[in-house]
């Protein structure tokens, strides 16, 4: 009888044990975070909510993982949280360890432009690469530039044009890439919620070794401003390239694009260097009075100088004082023996024409200038 009793009261702890280790066992969650653009979410915090209340956490790897471990069955609401993107929420049901990877939608409709330097249309196939500004921090990284690093990647279609729906909101850093092309970084970009327009962007075509390429951008007003650049010829005169003659025999320069519509580009590009002076400057054709310099300043308008290697020199206009002219004379070129040195001028003049020559199909009327401030 004893032995009976004895073996009934194991059985009994036995059963207690069992039981028990069945109400204490617990499971894991594990999973990825990645967004629209197939890109790791490497900030942020994953919650398993019961009801509204946060039973477990786990914060977000830089390598968009999560583990919770831990977790009692029942049912839960998945939370995931970064900032920039939409909260994430779905229900899950937990009984054993289980992944459940996470696809995260910005909260943003972003769309712009990319223009090719030398055609003044829209570059087809351009990849936009946007990274978060100081996100990767954590790892030495300030200013992140290369691709692998890059949160967002998109191309243009075939007319330049780029739209993205889910693109995170705060602040990036754009880099535009295309085949032929230098490479733009742009720093600092803050993405607003909601329907966002980037500013259109200029990418420059690759500049020959030996040659220099100068692009002219501006604002909606004024609508029309005009490159001008005078400079040596072979024979020892000199030549002056604009919009009436783009093109100047003896130059070896070229008018690529003349913008007369906002924004630019008008495209300049030095192909062949000659001994002497070169001058660049921007006329104001839409105001030719002695104040048309204001609307240069306030459009506001910039100048970027481009050789082989990249960007080497860029201008902003300088402040203006009234009256003192329609043109901004934004640098000189110097050129002996075989190199060049690039000089900032950054002062207004006024240029007037002698004569208007209405020629047929011209966009405007053609204009011969009859003094020296060019």
């Amino acid at each position: 009888m004893k032995n009976f009793l004895f073996v009934l009261l194991a059985f009994a702890v036995f059963a207690v044990s069992c039981k028990k280790d069945e109400e204490t066992k617990t499971y894991s969650l594990s999973g990825d975070i990645k967004n629209l653009s197939e890109r790791v979410v490497g900030e942020g915090t994953v919650n398993l909510l019961s009801g509204t209340t946060v039973s477990y956490s786990a914060t977000i790897s830089t390598a968009g993982k999560y583990s919770i471990t831990g977790i009692a069955e029942g049912s839960y609401t998945l939370s995931v949280v970064s900032p920039g993107y939409v909260e994430f929420e779905e229900a899950v049901s937990i009984s054993s360890d289980q992944t459940k990877n996470a696809t995260l939608v910005g909260g943003t409709i972003a769309s712009g432009v990319i223009i090719d330097s030398q055609t003044g249309s829209g570059l087809a196939n351009a990849q936009i690469a946007l990274t978060f500004t100081g996100a990767k921090s954590a790892g030495g990284i300030t200013v992140d530039t290369t691709l692998a690093n890059a949160d967002f990647v998109f191309f243009t279609d075939a007319y330049g044009y780029f739209n993205f729906e889910g693109l995170a909101f705060g602040y990036f850093i754009m880099v535009i890439r295309a085949d032929g092309f230098t490479t733009r970084v742009i720093e600092n970009i803050q993405v607003f919620e909601g329907y966002f327009d980037f500013p259109q962007v200029i990418l420059v075509q690759t500049v020959s070794e030996g040659s220099l390429r100068m692009i002219l951008t501006w604002g909606e007003n004024p609508y029309d401003l005009d490159s001008h650049l005078t400079g040596p010829m072979a024979d020892g005169n000199r030549f002056h390239m604009y919009y009436s003659d783009p093109v100047p025999d003896g130059g070896d320069v070229n008018l690529d694009v003349d913008d007369t519509y906002s924004y630019g580009p008008e495209t300049t590009t030095i192909e062949t260097f000659h001994e002497g002076l070169y001058r660049f400057s921007i006329f104001n054709f839409s105001d030719q009075s002695s104040d048309g310099g204001s609307g240069i300043y306030t459009s506001p308008t910039r100048v970027e100088v481009y050789d082989y290697s990249g960007l080497v020199s860029s201008f902003t206009a300088p402040a203006f004082s009234a009256g003192t002219g329609n043109t901004w004379r934004v640098l000189e070129i110097n050129v002996s023996g075989g190199t060049y040195n690039l000089v900032p001028v950054n002062v207004y003049l006024y240029s007037s024409s002698s004569s208007f020559v209405e020629k047929s199909g011209d966009k405007k009327p053609a204009m011969i200038f009859n003094d020296n401030s060019f």
